[in-house]
C-alpha cells in the first residue's frame, strides 16, 4: 500500500506542468484577455489621436512663428536705421559746436590779428600776383627769391607765398642740389607769388624801390617779370612746423 501511494505522488509530481495547464480555460481568464485587448486598442487610438493633434497644432503654429521671425527682422531693421540716424545727427553737431568754437574765437580780434601776422592761419583779400621766369642767361636762384620776397615786405605786404608756400617768421628759401626750397618744399620757375595787401600802393612802392628797379632791368636780359593786381587773392598758412619756436621763451614785462 504504501508503495502505491509513493507512485501516485510521483505521478501527479511528473504530471503538474503539463500543456493543459497553459491552456486558457473558459470562464474568467478567457473574458480578462479580451478585455487585456480591447485596452489595448483604446490605448494605441488614443496615442494616435494626441500625436495627429500635435501635427495639427504644428501646421497652425507655423505661420504664427513665420509672422513673428518676419517681425524681428523687422525690427532689427528699423532699429539699425534709426542708429544710422542717430549717428549722422552726432556727426552734425560735432560739426555745429566746431563751428560755434571757431566762432568764438574770432571773436577775440587780437589773437586773430596775432595769428595772421604769424602766418598761422589762412588769409585772402586784395594784392598782387607776380610771375617769375628765368631768362635765358639769367637763371633765378634762392638769393633772388629771398630779395623779392623782401623787397615785397618793404612795400607794405600783410602776406606773401611763394608757389603756394607762405613765408612766414621761420620760413627759410634756400637752395640744395640745384633746388630751391621754401619751407623745405621744393618749388620750380616759373615762380608765383602772391603778395597781400593795397595793390595800386604795393606796386607804386615796390617799383621806386631798389629792389624793383633791379628786377626792370633784369626784364632786358630775358628774365620774365610780371605784376597783375587782383581784389580776391588767397594764401594757406604756414607749416605747423614752421611755426614751432624750441629754444626762444618769451621775456617778462612790456616790451
Amino acid at each position: 500500500m504504501p508503495e502505491q501511494v509513493d507512485g501516485l505522488l510521483e505521478k501527479i509530481a511528473d504530471t503538474a506542468l503539463d500543456d493543459d495547464y497553459y491552456v486558457v480555460r473558459p470562464g474568467v481568464h478567457e473574458r480578462s484577455q479580451g478585455f487585456n485587448s480591447v485596452l489595448t486598442g483604446v490605448v494605441l487610438a488614443a496615442f494616435a489621436l494626441l500625436v495627429a493633434i500635435a501635427a495639427i497644432q504644428t501646421r497652425t503654429d507655423r505661420p504664427a512663428a513665420e509672422r513673428a521671425r518676419e517681425t524681428l527682422i523687422d525690427d532689427i531693421a528699423s532699429r539699425k536705421a534709426l542708429l544710422a540716424t542717430r549717428e549722422s545727427t552726432a556727426e552734425a553737431l560735432r560739426d555745429q559746436v566746431a563751428g560755434l568754437q571757431a566762432s568764438a574765437v574770432g571773436l577775440d580780434a587780437d589773437y586773430e590779428e596775432l595769428r595772421l601776422l604769424t602766418a598761422d592761419r589762412p588769409a585772402q583779400g586784395p594784392g598782387l600776383r607776380v610771375t617769375v621766369t628765368p631768362g635765358a642767361i639769367d637763371d633765378i636762384s634762392d638769393r633772388d627769391l629771398q630779395v623779392l620776397v623782401n623787397g615785397f615786405w618793404y612795400a607794405g605786404a600783410e602776406a606773401i607765398s611763394v608757389d603756394d608756400q607762405r613765408i612766414g617768421s621761420l620760413t627759410s628759401i634756400r637752395q640744395a642740389g640745384g633746388v630751391v626750397k621754401v619751407n623745405y618744399q621744393s618749388v620750380g620757375p616759373p615762380y608765383e607769388l602772391v603778395v597781400l595787401g593795397d595793390p595800386e600802393a604795393l606796386e607804386d612802392r615796390f617799383e621806386q624801390s631798389s629792389v624793383g628797379r633791379d628786377w626792370e632791368r633784369r626784364k632786358d636780359v630775358g628774365v620774365g617779370f610780371d605784376v597783375a593786381r587782383s581784389d580776391d587773392l588767397s594764401v594757406e598758412a604756414v607749416p605747423r612746423k614752421r611755426l614751432t619756436v624750441r629754444h626762444a621763451t618769451a621775456t617778462k614785462g612790456d616790451a
